[in-house]
């Protein structure tokens, strides 16, 4: 079979179609940080650490359940007729378990385990966690629809709506006291999430151009047997991801006190921007590559890492100049100790947000969240034997570069598995072309002739 020219179109197409979106996941990334902001300034530095934690442990759940229903998104695009059914199948899943964790929680709350002291962070981020679920389940609706402009607009919701709850409590509230504050934010950030899923299913309904049979929960065999079946490996690897990306701060937590490590949990919230040009990247190239051609997959997935790695280095360029005196300026002087971690996890990031491409292709175009797992993982051991390596001696710095370090390595190994899989030499992965950086010259110039 040919390759087609949509597949084989140089990066200039493909920059184009992701501009839009890195635009909106600059905007998510800007209200993100504002959020984190307002949370530093209204609470203390071991409650706003705690108050990360939730958000880690409400996503570390979403993660999880969101490989199962990343089913309904890998198989939109394949069984576009079968919208309906898929609909339902994740209609009934999801809904149910979200149904099931609130009675649970809330059984835990008004009968508490003897001898069980749960932080209050978990019992928050329980609550919320459902949210997460019901969420996560309507952008898969989405990406599966190739909604790229809706997905955009669901993504930036939660935040947005979050920091307009959030900023008069803010400007008013700075006078309470510390445990009424906490409960403010915490009470904001699950307001925000309910809002943001009315929001996104009625998105992704609209969307699905199933009809009112779409909104019915009803088991269907084939997609349950998918649900479970590759919804479950998929599951587990999206674990290992997360895993991945958060071994090196509950680890931090675990080695150093809560006031250091919240230091560590801003330079990793500010590093992580980058991760938003490979979603962007990924969001728009989903369906080409889970419904179309291998060898047009391989193809873009080829582009579309060099794509990252180009984009993730002009960016991370103007990250260096303007974050470090960014963060003191917008946290305050408190989370000085935050610059140099983050100045260290920056060229790591670049490599994982490039090795997501690769990820990618493993579980959307093979079909395959299998080999996922061992990519994750393997990135995962070495970040936490680097870790236990670094931290006690090197503190904040040791988990830097442990993370960093882990995110290079593994970069290299995913470089070499795509080569023997796809049998492509890996050269067409990593040098630069010309035609590359073509795209940022045209868009600069295009500014410019606007601008004059």
């Amino acid at each position: 079979m040919s390759v087609s020219k949509q597949a084989v179109q140089p990066s200039g197409s493909l920059s184009k179609s992701a501009f839009f979106t890195f635009l909106y996941k600059i905007a998510l990334s800007v209200i993100t940080f504002g959020n984190s902001v307002l949370a530093a300034r209204f609470l203390g530095k071991a409650d706003r650490v705690e108050f990360q934690n939730a958000g880690t442990i409400a996503t570390t759940g979403q993660t999880f359940v969101g490989g199962f229903t990343g089913y309904y998104a890998y198989r939109l695009p394949r069984d576009p007729e079968d919208a309906e059914a898929i609909a339902q199948m994740g209609n009934l899943a999801v809904y149910t378990l979200s149904i099931a964790l609130w009675v649970v929680t809330l059984l835990i709350i008004r009968f508490p385990i003897p001898g069980l002291a749960i932080p209050q962070a978990w019992y928050w981020a329980l609550l919320c966690m459902p949210f997460n679920f019901m969420f996560g389940y309507g952008t898969r609706l989405l990406q599966g629809r190739n909604a790229i402009t809706w997905l955009n607009r669901a993504n930036v919701l939660q935040p947005v709506i979050q920091f307009v709850i959030f900023l008069p409590l803010f400007l008013a509230g700075r006078s309470l006291p510390e445990h009424l504050r906490v409960i403010a934010t915490y009470s904001s950030w699950l307001f925000s999430f309910a809002l943001t899923v009315a929001a996104t299913m009625w998105m992704a309904y609209h969307f699905l151009g199933a009809g009112k049979g779409a909104l019915k929960w009803k088991f269907v065999q084939r997609h349950w047997r998918g649900t479970i079946g590759y919804g479950g490996w998929y599951s587990l690897s999206n674990v290992m991801n997360y895993v991945n990306y958060r071994i090196d701060l509950w680890l931090v937590l675990a080695f150093l006190p809560k006031a250091t490590a919240s230091d560590y949990g801003i330079a990793v919230t500010a590093s992580e921007v980058l991760l938003n040009i490979s979603s962007s990247v990924a969001s728009v190239v989903f369906t080409r590559v889970t419904g179309g051609a291998t060898k047009d997959a391989v193809r873009l997935t080829e582009v579309s890492a060099r794509q990252t790695l180009v984009s993730c280095g002009i960016i991370a360029i103007a990250m260096y100049a303007v974050f470090p005196w960014l963060i003191v300026l917008a946290y305050g002087q408190k989370y000085q100790g935050a610059i140099l971690p983050f100045c260290i996890l920056l060229p790591g990031v670049i490599f994982k947000a490039t090795s997501n491409i690769l990820i990618q292709y493993a579980t959307n175009t093979l079909g395959q969240p299998r080999i996922a797992i061992w990519m994750n993982g393997l990135s995962a051991v070495i970040n936490g034997i680097l870790c236990l390596l670094c931290l006690p001696t090197l503190g904040l710095l040791g988990g830097a570069i442990a993370s960093s370090g882990s995110y290079v390595l593994s970069y290299l190994a995913y470089v070499y598995w795509f080569g023997r899989k796809t049998g492509r030499p890996t050269r067409e992965l990593w040098p630069l072309r010309k035609t590359d950086y073509t795209p940022y010259v045209d868009l600069v110039r295009q500014l410019l002739s606007r601008s004059s």
